[in-house]
C-alpha cells in the first residue's frame, strides 16, 4: 500500500490576498510616478513664466533708462544752443553767414557801378561812374556812400588796353588807389592801392586789374577810386561794395 508525500499548502484565500496586495502596490507606484511627472511639468512651466517676467522687467527698465537719458541729452543740447545763441560771437557769425538766412539778403546794402568815358583822361583824378544797381552814390564826390557801419567788401575791376594816342613805350604804368572820406575827419584816407601796367609796343592785348578787400567802414564813409597813373589806358571798369 503506497504512501503519498504531502507538503505544506497555502489556503486559496491567502494566495488570492497576496495577488491583490501586489496589484495595489503597483498601482500606487504608477500614481506616484505620474504625480512626480506632473510636478516636474508644473515646475518647468513656472520657471519659464518667471524667466519671461524677468526679461520683460529688464526690457522695460532699459527702455525707461534710455528714454530718460535721451530726454536729458536733448535738454542739455537745447540749453547749450540757447547759451550759444546768446553769445555775441554767435550773433556776429550769424550776421556774417548770409547763406543761412537768404531771406535777409535783400536788406543788405549792395551797389555796383560802371565807369563813364571821361573827356579829360589825365591822371590824378577820381573815376566818374554810372549806377548799375543799388543806391547811395555821391555824384559830386564820385564815391559810394556807406549807409551803415559794418564790414564791407569793396572791389574794383579795370581793363587796360593800348590806345592809338599812346606813345610807343616798353611799359605803360598804371596806378590805382581806393580812398575813403568822411565828414568826421574831412581828409581822404588811403584804404588800399595797386600797381600794374601794359606793354603797348608789342600789342599784347587787354589786361585786367582787380582790387578787392574787406574793410571795416563807418556810416557816412565815401569810398572812391583814384587813378594816379595810366588813366588813358582804361578801356572799361566797374566798382562796387556790399555788406559782408
Amino acid at each position: 500500500m503506497g504512501q503519498k508525500l504531502m507538503g505544506p499548502t497555502l489556503p486559496a484565500e491567502a494566495a488570492s490576498g497576496d495577488a491583490v496586495a501586489d496589484m495595489g502596490q503597483d498601482e500606487s507606484v504608477l500614481i506616484l510616478i505620474k504625480h512626480c511627472r506632473d510636478m516636474k511639468q508644473q515646475e518647468s512651466c513656472l520657471r519659464l513664466v518667471t524667466l519671461l517676467l524677468l526679461l520683460s522687467c529688464t526690457t522695460l527698465f532699459v527702455f525707461i533708462i534710455s528714454a530718460d537719458l535721451r530726454q536729458r541729452g536733448d535738454s542739455g543740447s537745447s540749453g547749450q544752443r540757447s547759451a550759444a545763441e546768446q553769445h555775441p560771437a554767435y550773433s556776429k557769425q550769424k550776421q556774417l553767414c548770409p547763406a543761412d538766412h537768404p531771406q535777409n539778403t535783400s536788406h543788405r546794402p549792395h551797389i555796383h557801378l560802371r565807369s563813364v568815358d571821361a573827356e579829360n583822361r589825365s591822371n590824378a583824378q577820381y573815376i566818374k561812374w554810372n549806377v548799375e544797381f543799388g543806391e547811395r552814390y555821391d555824384e559830386e564826390r564820385r564815391a559810394i556812400v556807406i549807409p551803415k557801419t559794418g564790414v564791407y567788401f569793396i572791389y574794383v575791376t579795370v581793363t587796360l588796353t593800348c590806345q592809338e594816342e599812346d606813345p610807343a613805350a616798353d611799359f605803360n604804368r598804371f596806378y590805382v588807389e581806393l580812398r575813403s572820406w568822411n565828414k568826421g575827419y574831412d581828409m581822404p584816407r588811403l584804404l588800399t592801392k595797386a600797381w600794374n601796367g601794359i606793354t603797348c609796343i608789342n600789342s599784347e592785348g587787354p589786361r585786367s586789374v582787380f582790387v578787392g578787400q574787406l574793410f571795416d567802414l563807418l556810416a557816412g564813409d565815401h569810398v572812391s577810386v583814384w587813378i594816379g597813373a595810366g588813366y588813358n589806358l582804361i578801356m572799361k571798369s566797374s566798382f562796387g561794395a556790399y555788406l559782408a
